[in-house]
């Protein structure tokens, strides 16, 4: 990385750019030993409330432990506002974590603070990109939770989960950090042998976390920790009465909903897709939309997703309007401001499955509606900022238009067909996607075939 060279002074010595790094390196001055640009860099902040500068020196010797991964420490906290509800909280902290992130040129942030009257420390792991959408294992509601003083034999756990809310994001060589992870979590599977006595809640969040890793480990190539996982995110559904403490409940339920996702995937396995459907529901109602209304729509556009994908593969479009009504009703509950990465991809997912409905349909109503959708997502999905994300959108831009245009000729309908699916093209070739490419030339093919014809 750029901020390595200048930290260490490698290359050239003349008219060095001056970094705005306001974290400083512990663990004794450890050099990764890739300094060209792939290793990792964790930031830890100052854990805030009573005792949190010793909770926070303990953790530096935690993470500093970790092999080829950069820690430093910022000297600032990050305080949740208690008076606002809890995502919106949560929204506001990731961003300015995300700031810091980008100040210091990191990858990923653990952040937290004591809890219930200074009996426990929640810690919280911000990977990069993540207030811009990125496709983490750990999202903005989890958390590890574990009592004070710290359990010394859950130090191992402490360290998987930052490695795997890292691993999905990291832009070097992640089969080298997944293999040091693996390492690491065979030295944890002792203490899962035997669990330790925790609080139910306190439980809950490990076996949560745990579950996390796993899944960060499989979308990687690990394929064997996929069950492990899953596993996990039950004995946590299990640990914790939903009467008690209703969002980890409901955390843990998304969670065991989102492995089972994988397992369809990785097993071509339909009865796994509708029993996340199932799991993500429950979770919507047991929320609510008016007590948890930002948390009520994120599990229904999981639902929606899981619904596409399955109705995507069947002939009647039953379960693609059911899709299209929760991504509705999420849509109607969700506040864009609040994570606008994550409006932007349910609009997105909205658009795909009117174009789907579409698709089965003579009339130019639903193509519409997916014009529309695609191009609300865009005003979120910048190319500047997010290009593969602008990418994807404006690929199926380009094929709602494609439709809407055969179903209600216009040039400007073809014009803009053109645009969207050249400019994606353009982003998929600097990305070295060239399946992707091929797919949108042939596309680009039969909207230039349709403009001779108009």
């Amino acid at each position: 990385m750029g901020l390595l060279r200048t930290l260490f002074g490698f290359g050239r010595k003349p008219a060095k750019k001056k970094s705005r790094r306001k974290a400083k390196r512990v663990g004794g001055g450890f050099v990764p030993s890739d300094v060209g640009g792939s290793a990792a860099s964790i930031v830890l902040a100052d854990i805030d409330g009573a005792g949190g500068d010793k909770i926070t020196e303990h953790l530096a010797s935690v993470f500093a432990a970790i092999s080829d991964v950069a820690v430093f420490r910022r000297s600032q906290t990050i305080k949740l506002n208690t008076k606002a509800p809890l995502f919106n909280a949560l929204q506001e902290a990731a961003r300015t974590g995300s700031e810091w992130l980008r100040d210091d040129e990191a990858d990923l942030l653990v952040w937290g603070g004591t809890v219930d009257l200074g009996t426990a420390v929640e810690l919280r792991f911000l990977p990069v990109g993540a207030a811009e959408g990125a496709n983490s294992t750990f999202g903005p509601l989890d958390h590890l939770t574990l009592p004070i003083p710290l359990p010394r034999d859950l130090d191992k756990l402490i360290l998987v989960s930052a490695m795997g809310s890292l691993l999905p994001v990291h832009r070097g060589a992640r089969k080298k950090l997944a293999a040091v992870l693996e390492g690491e979590m065979k030295d944890l599977e002792k203490v899962w042998d035997s669990p330790p006595h925790l609080e139910p809640p306190h439980l809950a969040s490990c076996l949560t976390c745990y579950g996390n890793v796993c899944l960060s480990l499989w979308r990687v190539g690990v394929k064997k920790y996929l069950d492990k996982g899953l596993k996990a995110y039950q004995e946590a559904v299990k640990t914790i009465d939903k009467s008690d403490d209703l969002l980890l409940w409901a955390l843990a339920q998304n969670h065991f909903a989102g492995g089972l996702q994988m397992k369809a995937t990785q097993d071509a396995d339909p009865n796994a897709l509708a029993a996340a459907a199932a799991a993500y529901r429950e979770v919507a109602d047991a929320l609510g939309r008016d007590n948890y209304p930002n948390e009520y729509a994120l599990a229904l556009i999981n639902m929606a997703m899981v619904l596409y994908k399955i109705g995507n593969k069947e002939t009647t479009p039953a379960r693609l309007k059911e899709s299209a009504q929760a991504f509705e009703e999420a849509l109607a509950a969700f506040d864009p401001e609040l994570n606008p990465g994550r409006w932007a991809e349910a609009m997105n997912g909205y658009g795909t499955v009117m174009l789907s409905l579409a698709e089965r349909a003579s009339g130019p109503e639903l193509a519409a509606k997916a014009v529309d959708a695609f191009k609300k997502a865009l005003d979120v999905r910048k190319k500047e900022l997010v290009p593969l994300l602008w990418a994807q959108t404006a690929n199926n831009l380009g094929a709602a238009c494609f439709a809407l245009a055969k179903r209600q000729p216009s040039k400007e309908l073809v014009s803009d067909a053109q645009k969207y699916f050249s400019g994606a093209s353009e982003i998929y070739k600097a990305a070295g996607n060239q399946k992707r490419v091929i797919v949108i030339e042939k596309n680009l093919q039969r909207v230039k075939q349709l403009a001779r014809g108009a």
